[in-house]
């Protein structure tokens, strides 16, 4: 863990513009990605199955552009987006409402890990004890706005902690996409009024990357083939989990080998492993 102090004359100029600019960033892991033209993904805990494919689908076109992605590491949105940039060899930011220390969710260690080891980075404005609370977390979201060149809004409720990073974005003279939301959905009331507030609304990535000439210039790399063999267990574990027994009766392959690609599964965090059955990653 490393401390980056506002008086520090690597401290970012895009932070020093804002309101309430924080003191001092404590961090951990590759710090030279809070100087590039980075991208912010947020939305709703409670993301539902049309957000979390709007999610990956956006998260993944940042990757393969080599754009990093800025979120809050919560549970829902946050965790998928920064998730899927890391399947892709993207880069991510995590911006913590606690410190370094007490990682919150705390289902999200391992996913605190991998975004380190992966060339990833970690930034809080807390000291390493403090726990999260409520207050912390509409405080964060001026640093994920600020650090970004714009927010894409995947899912919100109503006067949720989305709108409120929305909110900080314009107030930075950041844009601010939002992708359209079913009427029905209490998730898609925030998205739907950030759009009649005058948030673009947001179908595919174009839409974003046609405001910025530097993300347009970015050639994107070719999509990673996934093996056959993946396709076929992730074709089985999308209709639900199953044993290793089950995966083995609806393949053709070998207990050895199907070992082998269940742990190669897991490393790529393509999958995982809970009481006995395999089941897909979000």
């Amino acid at each position: 863990m490393r401390i980056l102090m506002l008086n520090q004359k690597n401290f970012p100029e895009k932070l020093k513009k804002i309101e309430n600019v924080p003191k001092r960033l404590f961090y951990i892991g590759n710090i030279n990605l809070l100087y590039e033209d980075c991208f912010a993904i947020v939305g709703t805990r409670k993301i539902t199955k049309y957000g979390i494919e709007t999610c990956r689908k956006f998260s993944k076109e940042f990757a393969l552009r080599d754009i990093p992605v800025v979120s809050g590491m919560a549970i829902g949105t946050d965790s998928i987006a920064h998730k899927s940039v890391l399947k892709y060899s993207g880069k991510t930011i995590a911006v913590l409402g606690c410190g370094l220390e007490r990682i919150y969710p705390e289902e999200n260690c391992n996913l605190f890990k991998e975004i380190i080891e992966k060339g990833g980075l970690i930034l809080s404005e807390y000291e390493n004890d403090v726990q999260a609370n409520k207050e912390n977390f509409p405080l964060r979201n001026r640093i994920v706005s600020a650090i970004s060149e714009g927010v894409l809004v995947i899912e919100a409720a109503h006067r949720s902690g989305t709108t409120i990073t929305a909110n900080y974005a314009n107030k930075q003279g950041k844009l601010v996409f939002a992708i359209p939301g079913n009427l029905n959905s209490s998730y898609s009331k925030g998205v739907n009024i950030l759009i009649k507030k005058g948030a673009i609304l947001t179908t595919c990535i174009e839409d974003i990357l046609v405001n910025y000439p530097q993300f347009m210039n970015k050639k994107r790399k070719k999509e990673p083939q996934i093996k056959i063999e993946y396709k076929q267990i992730c074709k089985i574990l999308e209709k639900g989990e199953c044993s290793l027994e089950s995966l083995l009766n609806n393949t053709n392959l070998e207990i050895k080998e199907m070992l082998n690609i269940l742990s190669n599964m897991e490393f790529e965090n393509i999958i995982f492993k809970e009481m006995g059955v395999y089941k897909l990653n979000e």
